[in-house]
């Protein structure tokens, strides 16, 4: 028999069968010679199985040999053993390394380049750009430059921008473009010219801040929609000549009318997490999960919600498209939860409130509420609220000239 030669780093082990007289006496004597033998299992008063390394196995041969005991080979394991495996199925083995290799190249190339959150800048200008600063489709990944490099290039060449994001999934690279806010010109004083301030709605008015200009109203002066609140000019215009032209500017609050009508149901359904999990770890190539039938342990929970941890292998500052995730499911349930009348009213008048401060704006408030009408109706109650609010009133109005 050949004997053969494993390196050190790879190690196998063999299930040996040891069938005759004297095995307790062979015991003994293989103890002695330091071969070591492991998972000892008597079959019969005949038969002995145990496991030893492929290394001890050469040299057991020989004592085996001595005493006329039959030796059986009944398992093996191990990588030498499996590489010989793979070595006689060349063709096999010759398949997968192939197919790994296309799998590696496949997802190391970009293949798609898509632009996002842009609504005035065109995607070509876009990926133009993108594609002198090399992130183009067909561009190897590990070529690709960095991300703080390409969001500053990009950001630099698109003036129209305030940020611009640059980010890998998969063999996608996704560019996310935050433009400048654009003010309407109506809304710009400096470009529109010279504006009087008008009331958008009948209101009484509750606070001026007059920044500049002249205030054409009162606290608690009631207005109607349209109204000058602050004019642009300075001075009296009874005296001929006294008149200046500044433009208004600033805010005028005033209190307006509301109602809303709201339906709460009076069995709430909500979602509680019971703290139980479910953590799973699989392989992914590209943007691909690979869950494997034999790995795959079933989630006892019958609802919950996934969270995903990926960690990618890398090679030195190479960051391959393969890794392993993490999924952790946590249980969750459904939990139905019936509100008294009370309760109800309140919920509906919370919700009431936050979409009218939502609808008021940043200068908005809420100075009283009533309920008006209340109904309980196929477990449901029924609301009608009134709301007394203040918000900005004052809507620029440009002056024409000669006006």
């Amino acid at each position: 028999m050949t004997r053969l030669k494993w390196p050190r780093s790879m190690t196998g082990h063999l299930r040996v069968e040891l069938k005759g007289d004297g095995l307790t006496q062979w015991l003994n004597r293989a103890k002695n010679a330091g071969i070591q033998l492991k998972n000892i299992r008597w079959v019969d008063q005949e038969r002995l199985r145990f496991t030893l390394a492929v290394q001890d196995f050469y040299r057991m041969v020989p004592l085996v040999r001595r005493t006329g005991i039959s030796m059986r080979i009944v398992g093996k394991k191990g990588l030498p053993f499996w590489l010989y495996k793979m070595e006689r199925r060349k063709f096999f083995t010759a398949g997968i390394v192939l197919f790994l290799a296309m799998l590696f190249v496949m997802t190391s190339i970009v293949w798609r380049v898509d632009v996002e959150g842009n609504e005035t800048i065109p995607d070509e200008q876009i990926l133009k750009l993108a594609k002198q600063e090399g992130v183009y489709v067909g561009q190897v990944k590990y070529r690709l430059p960095d991300t703080e490099s390409v969001q500053y290039r990009l950001s630099r060449h698109l003036s129209g921008v305030s940020w611009v994001g640059f980010r890998l999934e998969g063999t996608r690279a996704i560019i996310t473009v935050v433009e400048k806010k654009r003010v309407d010109p109506r809304e710009r004083s400096d470009e529109r010219g010279p504006v009087n301030f008008i009331a958008k709605r009948d209101a009484m008015v509750y606070d001026l801040r007059v920044e500049r200009g002249r205030p054409m109203v009162g606290v608690s002066d009631m207005v109607r929609k349209g109204q000058v609140l602050i004019s642009g000019y300075y001075g009296n215009p009874e005296e001929k000549g006294s008149l200046r032209l500044v433009g208004a500017k600033g805010k005028v609050l005033g209190i307006m009318w509301y109602d809303s009508d709201v339906v709460v149901p009076l069995t709430q359904k909500r979602k509680v997490f019971t703290g139980e999990r479910h953590v799973s770890t699989h392989l992914y190539v590209g943007s691909h999960v690979l869950r494997l039938s034999f790995l795959w342990n079933p989630v006892p929970f019958k609802r919950y919600e996934t969270m995903q941890e990926f960690h990618a292998i890398r090679v030195r500052n190479w960051r391959l498209p393969i890794g392993w995730v993490n999924e952790k499911r946590l249980e969750m349930k459904w939990v139905r939860r019936t509100l008294t009348r009370e309760e109800a009213v309140r919920l509906g008048m919370e919700r009431a409130r936050d979409d009218l401060l939502t609808r008021l704006g940043h200068d908005g408030r809420v100075l009283e509420e009533k309920v008006l009408h209340e109904r309980l109706d196929n477990g449901k109650v029924y609301l009608k609220i009134h709301f007394n609010a203040v918000e900005n009133i004052a809507v620029p109005q440009p002056i024409l000239q000669g006006e």
